[in-house]
């Protein structure tokens, strides 16, 4: 933990103490004669240790890989040592493969995944090691070997076709990834409606995204989907409503279903089982449409929750606070570039238009939307 807690204050060599070295060191030990004896003990190039070594069979080459808790990050992608513990060459990840290849590798919050199990060579020369192919799958990625000299660190595939092959999929793979981005971005701008596909994870994500645009980030309530009764596995969803009511996790609870009437019933039967005015102190935000809703609020009077209609027909439009968050606070020249947003003059007028209404008919939305019993 001392380790994180210097690298947030940029205190140097994070985590050591006083008296502590300053970097990683390596010993090269020998069997002789029964005995082990000490071929060379070296510092290494990682602040606190690699993340793994590999190490020839007569000992004259070493070699590192990465810093521990930063795959792929920092100077120290691939290091090699000599006989004598000497640095021969020092690789970050950008002298392996090309920056845009490094952009479509599998990225956590600490790391780049960018390998396999690295290996030597059959003749010794090289350190092979296997590099994913950027795909849009999430299954295993097939791997492309690079090796990279002893001698000197160059880096040259084992199978030239095969390399060609996997920088062409990085581009397509790129360009994918933009337009995900890009409709995303659209989404996030645009007016938000009900789901378009009426599943589970469609109602889980319209619910986070509805609540977020009424009420703002930083207080997120638990979302629960209700299934449809014929489903096989429809009986937990519902042991999943009654949790969410009589035994709420915070102050807001967020409901959605795959079948609204059903919804309408199974809050009817449960509600007479919640402790009257137990939930007073609760807001609850429901998915659904007009046709149901004074039949929740009878239902759900008694408990003294605070309920709150999201109904799926009627849009609702962004803050303006996330849009700011997100892309800044020029978030109005970012829809007027690459055409705006939606990518032709015609939808950058109208996004415009739709966060500037944010302010002018906020009001007047909000009376629309927030439906509250009496």
């Amino acid at each position: 933990m001392t380790y994180f807690e210097d690298k947030v204050k940029g205190v140097e060599p994070a985590g050591q103490e006083k008296s502590g070295a300053p970097a990683a060191n390596a010993e090269l030990q020998r069997k002789q004669n029964g005995r082990w004896v000490v071929a060379w003990k070296a510092p290494l190039t990682n602040d606190v240790a690699p993340v793994d070594a590999i190490i020839r069979n007569d000992g004259a080459y070493f070699v590192t890989f990465d810093d521990w808790h930063s795959l792929g990050h920092g100077p120290n992608a691939v290091v090699i040592y000599g006989s004598e513990g000497e640095r021969i060459a020092r690789l970050a990840l950008v002298d392996i493969v090309p920056a845009n290849y490094i952009e479509v590798l599998p990225h956590s919050v600490s790391s780049i995944h960018w390998r396999g199990d690295p290996r030597f060579s059959r003749d010794g020369k090289h350190v092979v090691i296997p590099v994913p192919i950027p795909s849009e799958k999430f299954s295993t990625p097939r791997t492309v070997d690079l090796a990279i000299s002893l001698a000197d660190g160059s880096v040259s595939p084992l199978d030239s076709a095969a390399w060609k092959k996997a920088v062409e999929a990085t581009s397509l793979v790129r360009t994918a990834r933009m337009a995900e981005a890009r409709a995303v971005r659209e989404a996030f701008f645009a007016p938000l409606l009900g789901p378009r596909e009426n599943t589970q994870r469609h109602w889980h994500i319209y619910l986070r995204e509805a609540v977020a645009r009424l009420i703002g980030d930083g207080n997120t309530p638990s979302t629960t989907v209700l299934r449809s009764p014929g489903e096989p596995d429809y009986a937990v969803s519902e042991s999943w409503i009654r949790e969410a009511l009589l035994e709420p996790t915070g102050d807001k609870v967020a409901l959605a279903t795959l079948s609204e009437s059903n919804l309408a019933r199974t809050l009817a039967k449960i509600a007479p089982k919640i402790t009257p005015d137990s939930l007073s102190q609760t807001t609850i935000f429901v998915a659904v449409s007009d046709k149901y809703w004074s039949d929740i609020v009878a239902a759900m009077r008694p408990t003294g929750a605070k309920l709150v209609q999201l109904n799926p027909s009627i849009p609702l439009e962004q803050r303006q606070e996330r849009i700011e968050r997100r892309y800044g606070s020029s978030a109005a020249g970012l829809l007027q570039s690459d055409q705006g947003v939606l990518g032709h003059p015609a939808g950058s007028v109208a996004l415009l238009a739709g966060v500037l209404c944010i302010f002018l008919a906020g009001f007047w939305m909000a009376c629309r939307r927030y439906r509250r019993p009496s």
